[in-house]
Parts: C-alpha cells; sequence; structure tokens
C-alpha cells in the first residue's frame, strides 16, 4: 500500500490574520521541506485564491491539483466555513474543514453557498445557518465533498467547545450527523482525549496543522495508506475501503492555546482539579475563566480512561481496546532549537541559521524530527538540538501548559526554555 502524509486544513495569504508569503509557489517549496505529500490548497471559497490556484495548479487523474512544474507534491481542494447559529435559544458557532474533488465541484459549491455566505469576506466566510444546513447544501452542490468539524474541542469555534459547541454530533447536525465521517483534533487536543467520548468511535479521527504561516505547515498530519487519490482520501476517511488512516502526529496538546482553563488578561491559568474545587471565576477580575480543551474532555467523557488500556511502543500512543489508529506527540523543529538555546523567539536569526543547517543535510523536517536515527541525528543535527530532538521522542520534558489563547511555555524566558529538557 502507498503511504503518504496529508496536510488538508491551512490558509491563504488572502486569510485573515495569515501570512502575505502563503502563496502556492511558497506551499510547494515548504511541503517539501516539511515533508508533506498531500496539501490542502485552503480557502477555495476565496475568489482571488481560487483564480491563484487555477493560475500555478492543474487537475490530475487522481482527483488532486498538480503544480504546473514538475514535483511529486499535490493539492486537495479545501476550505474551512465558519456558521454562526442559534438553538432553542443558545447561540452556537462552529467550524468545518469541506473537502471538493475538483475544480467543477467548486464552482457549484460556491454559486450554493452564496445564498447563504459572503464569499468576498476573506479566507473564513460566515453563514447565519445551521449546522446541518450547511453540511446539506455542501453535499447537495458536491455529492463527493467531505464536511469535517474543525478542531473540535477549540472553546469558542468547536464541535464540542465550551462556549458556543455542542454536547453530542446528533444536536449538532441532527439529521446530516450520518454525513459526518471523520473529526479533527486541533492543536490543543490529540486522540486520546477524542477516545474517551464513544460516540467518535465511529469517526476517524484526522490532524492538520490550520497553518497560517509556511513555518506552521505540518505542525500536525495525518498519515494515509491506500491509493493516492481523492477517492483514496474519502475511503480512509468514511472507512469504506482498503484505504485507510494509519495514524497521526499530534503537536503536543500541552502547547497549544485552549489547553488549560484560564483568564488571559488576568494571566490566571487553572487545571480542571482547581477549577472543580474553586470554581470558573477569576480570583483576580470575577469575569468567568475559559474552560479549555481538557476540562471539556473531562466533561464530555463517557469511557474512563483505564478502559483504554493505552500503550505507547516505538513514540506511538495506541489504545488496545479501541483499536484506532495510533498517535505520536511532536514539537516542530523551530520551537525545539529556539527552547535548546533558551531562546525566546523561534523566528530569530539564530534559530533560523540553525535551522537552515539542519534541512542542509537533505532530509525533510518531518524525518528529522521523526525518523531519523540517533547516530545519524548527532552527525547532521547541531548537539543541543540533536539532544532536545532525542528527549521529545522520549517524552523527556515537561510543559507549562497553554490557556485561553495563550500559548504554551511562552510567557517568560525561563518557560521558553520551558524546562523543555529537564528530566522528570
Amino acid at each position: 500500500m502507498t503511504s503518504y502524509v496529508a496536510d488538508l486544513h491551512l490558509h491563504s495569504r488572502f486569510s485573515r490574520a495569515s501570512s502575505p508569503q502563503m502563496s502556492i509557489p511558497n506551499l510547494i517549496v515548504w511541503g517539501k521541506r516539511k515533508g508533506i505529500h498531500l496539501l490542502g490548497t485552503g480557502d477555495f471559497t476565496d475568489p482571488d485564491w481560487l483564480g491563484e490556484i487555477e493560475d500555478h495548479l492543474e487537475q490530475d487523474d487522481c482527483g488532486f491539483l498538480k503544480p504546473r512544474e514538475e514535483t511529486e507534491i499535490r493539492f486537495l481542494l479545501t476550505t474551512e466555513l465558519e456558521t454562526l447559529f442559534q438553538v432553542r435559544g443558545e447561540m452556537h458557532r462552529i467550524h468545518l474543514l469541506i473537502t471538493a474533488p475538483h475544480l467543477e465541484a467548486v464552482k457549484s459549491l460556491r454559486q450554493n453557498l452564496q445564498e447563504v455566505t459572503d464569499l468576498s469576506s476573506g479566507g473564513l466566510p460566515r453563514s447565519g445557518v445551521s449546522a446541518a444546513e450547511l453540511v446539506e447544501r455542501v453535499l447537495e452542490a458536491s455529492p463527493q465533498s467531505l464536511a469535517i468539524p474543525a478542531h473540535i474541542w477549540i472553546p469558542v469555534t468547536g464541535l464540542y467547545g465550551s462556549h458556543f459547541g455542542f454536547d453530542s454530533l446528533q444536536d449538532c447536525f441532527e439529521g446530516m450527523a450520518a454525513e459526518i465521517h471523520a473529526v479533527e483534533t486541533g492543536l490543543s487536543s490529540d486522540p486520546g482525549m477524542c477516545w474517551r467520548v464513544r460516540e467518535l468511535d465511529s469517526r476517524q479521527i484526522v490532524s492538520f496543522s490550520d497553518a497560517h504561516s509556511l513555518s506552521s505547515l505540518g505542525r500536525e498530519f495525518t498519515i494515509f495508506e491506500g491509493e493516492f487519490s481523492y477517492a483514496g482520501v474519502c475511503q480512509a476517511l468514511k472507512s469504506s475501503g482498503e484505504a485507510r488512516i494509519a495514524g497521526t502526529v499530534e503537536y503536543c496538546s500541552e502547547l497549544g492555546k485552549y489547553y488549560f482553563n484560564g483568564h488571559r488578561e488576568c494571566k490566571v491559568t487553572k487545571s480542571p482539579i482547581e477549577t472543580r474545587f474553586e470554581g470558573k471565576g477569576c480570583p483576580v477580575c470575577r469575569k468567568e475563566i475559559t474552560v479549555g480543551t481538557f476540562h471539556r474532555c473531562l466533561e464530555m467523557a463517557d469511557r474512563a480512561a483505564e478502559d483504554l488500556d493505552v500503550v505507547q511502543e516505538g513514540g506511538w500512543i495506541q489504545s488496545r481496546t479501541l483499536q484506532k489508529p495510533p498517535y505520536r506527540r511532536m514539537i516542530p523543529l523551530r520551537e525545539i532549537i529556539a527552547a535548546s538555546y533558551g531562546i525566546t523567539g523561534k523566528e530569530s536569526q539564530t534559530v533560523e541559521k540553525i535551522y537552515e543547517e539542519a534541512l542542509a543535510c537533505g532530509s525533510s523536517e518531518r524525518e528529522i524530527l521523526l525518523e531519523m536515527s540517533e547516530p545519524d541525528l548527532r552527525c547532521f543535527v547541531d548537539h543541543r538540538v540533536s539532544e532536545g530532538i532525542i528527549r521529545v521522542r522520549e517524552t523527556r520534558y515537561r510543559i507549562s501548559p497553554g490557556y485561553d489563547g495563550v500559548y504554551g511555555g511562552r510567557e517568560s524566558v525561563e518557560l521558553m526554555q520551558m524546562k523543555l529538557f529537564e528530566h522528570h
């Protein structure tokens, strides 16, 4: 079976809060640097970005788009949609990752979505219809498309989010719930958290980067096995053929912006245990804190952690009870470099220099972080960085968890060093 790495959730330079460097030519270069075989286009609802897609890419015979210049990287048409709607007087806000099989389907989708969405409002258009109606409109225009709830545990825009989410797939998608075949973890959660929720047993769990900058590509990705085609991707996500998901690689969820509970303005962070005993009020200003993904998962869990029979082998984490695809944790190379040298900014010139030296060995970032042997690491990668990579592989690090929009381990020089490579 063919094995390939996919990062299908990203944004273009026309999306809000995105780098102007997020162009098709740059995505091709950085996809290779990151070790990604299949990239989402992102933002195909944006007319300007769609024009660039058509200028630089052409349809292949597999349901993907290929660059006009010869390269192995392929693109799958994707976009992210937001819908803000009321159910029984309560507001809900959900993000969906949408796929399309070809450019003709994109035109049908755009036409059908224009009735309820302003597609000229940037890379993340918002509608006011229910999630069920939005999915229905997508499939009506393009039956081969898929709708995947994005970053499902995020407080404000996730399916299970603590602010505007739901308590079940059925509550959110009603009669269209059967059309939801996969869910995306998001940076602040991982498959292990999803395994605690029984209704997700019948859904595939995927992970993508949600990148708004080139350096963020591939910080999470999904490994597929099977035919390298749009049909193969759909088979894997629907569990309907020989193709399958072999596993996911996750940004360490504690580093995500919403892992713990807290209040950013007052620099207050709380664990679920502290919140249980102290309440959800900020001790400084008395406003309600933001309930993070870890706490929300514990609220939603209908399966005990010990019932999962979780084991870790060769860095991969799996549940022997569920037999779901395994996952492993990863910290991006730039962040390991910064932590290894006690540098507070991963975009510093020193970090950039060491990063480029590491890639000069001819391997991609993915290969360096996950696959390169320890002897080769010590030969080809800066000695401090190689030690950091090995410790991350062996999970010998500690992190100050992120909360309320603040990334984990980034509040001070001491935390940026993250005690990342201290022994437990």
